[in-house]
């Protein structure tokens, strides 16, 4: 069911997100002692400023508040990284749906219309782990950003967040599960998806209330 869709790909989307950002930086030790290559520790330092900037925002009371209040936004940031690319995903799969968005890219996922003639057209840019999909997917965003850029656009610090090639490949395809069809067709899929996104973090709260 489309519940069980995207319950199902919370949990992955934030278990690879927040592995991937903890391995490729490094985040168990300091800056200094990553040992990172040039453009990952360029990308490092924008997200310890961001978080660094937030947390002090929080005016925390002394040292240990303030490393809870860092690792809650980390855990946010990566939330939102998530939540982006899947609504990014899905947004498509239904502009896709509706004959709005050609060729499609999301549709068949690697064996769609849209990285067919992609693999033909830019050979060169196919040799990533994703075999180009990636990349291709980053152009009809870039594209879709001129009318929604609220989605599309830049979001906080989501393009700090990469995703492993696996696991993007694990979402695309879970999209394109046959039993979701009619969902591609249907005006309130994004609100059904905002709400089973949203489920484990209510239910959290629900559950604190409940216990005073």
């Amino acid at each position: 069911t489309a519940q069980d869709t995207a319950k199902g790909l919370r949990h992955r989307l934030l278990e690879a997100i927040r592995s991937e950002a903890a391995g490729r930086y490094r985040l168990a030790v300091s800056p200094r002692e990553a040992g990172l290559d040039e453009a990952h520790r360029r990308r490092r330092e924008r997200l310890d400023a961001y978080l660094d900037e937030k947390t002090r925002a929080t005016k925390p009371k002394n040292a240990a508040e303030a490393a809870k209040t860092r690792e809650r936004l980390l855990r946010e940031a990566e939330k939102e990284a998530a939540a982006t690319l899947l609504n990014r995903l899905i947004t498509l799969r239904l502009l896709e749906g509706r004959g709005l968005s050609r060729p499609t890219v999301v549709t068949g996922g690697w064996n769609s219309k849209g990285y067919r003639e992609f693999r033909d057209f830019a050979p060169g840019l196919i040799d990533d782990e994703t075999e180009g999909y990636a990349f291709l997917l980053q152009l009809v965003f870039d594209d879709l950003a001129t009318d929604l850029p609220g989605l599309f656009g830049d979001v906080g610090v989501t393009e700090l967040f990469p995703i492993p090639a696996k696991s993007l490949r694990d979402v695309v395809e879970a999209l394109d599960n046959p039993e979701l069809t009619s969902a591609w067709t249907d005006d309130v899929t994004l609100g059904w998806v905002y709400q089973y996104w949203n489920d484990p973090d209510r239910e959290g709260l629900d559950a604190k209330i409940n216990s005073g």
